[in-house]
């Protein structure tokens, strides 16, 4: 029996969304989840994010590639899907990227003081 995703409710797309592993379900619209769990296949990209180590390791023995043991997520999924270079780069290393931003100090005596309005 097809269910009609159509004339539930957000709530209900949510849970259906959490019990198939939908990454970020719960920031999607509802006409997107509705989308999302009327195809028959989910997306390459979607796919690869549901994918935990063993399975990459498992798909990189399947392959042929050795010496995967040691890598890590984002290593396994650029060796093994290089063209979704995207999905690798997780939250952590989005938020490292910020850090490093933040760690940098300026010096005030380098800034001009008509510049800064002092």
């Amino acid at each position: 029996m097809e269910q009609n995703y159509e004339t539930m409710y957000l709530s209900e797309l949510k849970l259906i969304a959490k019990t198939r592993r939908i990454k970020m379900y719960y920031v999607k619209s509802k006409d997107e989840l509705v989308e999302l769990l009327s195809m028959v296949e989910l997306p390459l990209e979607m796919r690869i994010q549901k994918m935990t180590n063993k399975q990459l390791q498992a798909e990189a023995k399947n392959r042929g590639i050795t010496g995967v043991t040691g890598l890590r997520r984002p290593a396994l999924i650029n060796l093994l899907f290089p063209k979704t270079e995207d999905i690798s780069k997780t939250s952590t290393d989005e938020n490292q990227e910020d850090q490093s931003q933040t760690d940098k100090h300026h010096q005030p005596e380098e800034h001009d003081p008509e510049e800064v309005r002092i």
